[in-house]
């Protein structure tokens, strides 16, 4: 996880977001030194999207392919609201 100044987050903001949400980078924000939020993708990330996020850079080594996709469904989804305790 990236940390980023309050500053540097609200300066560019969308491109935070555009970053956040195609390429599924998180992020903490700290403000004088202290951290006050993290910023993660909101959709559930699973093995085919992150290969669909890989596509077009260098290859993966086949058998890390492999092993991810077949990892798959041992996966577990949590479905609880997060901001609701």
């Amino acid at each position: 996880m990236t940390t980023i100044s309050a500053r540097d987050a609200s300066r560019g903001f969308s491109t935070l977001l555009d970053r956040v949400e195609y390429d599924g980078e998180e992020y903490t924000v700290e403000r004088d030194g202290r951290v006050v939020a993290r910023i993660v993708p909101a959709t559930t990330r699973t093995v085919a999207g992150f290969l669909a996020r890989r596509a077009g850079r260098l290859p993966l080594d086949d058998d890390f392919a492999a092993e991810a996709t077949s990892a798959n469904p041992l996966l577990t989804v949590d479905t609880a609201d997060p901001w609701h305790a």
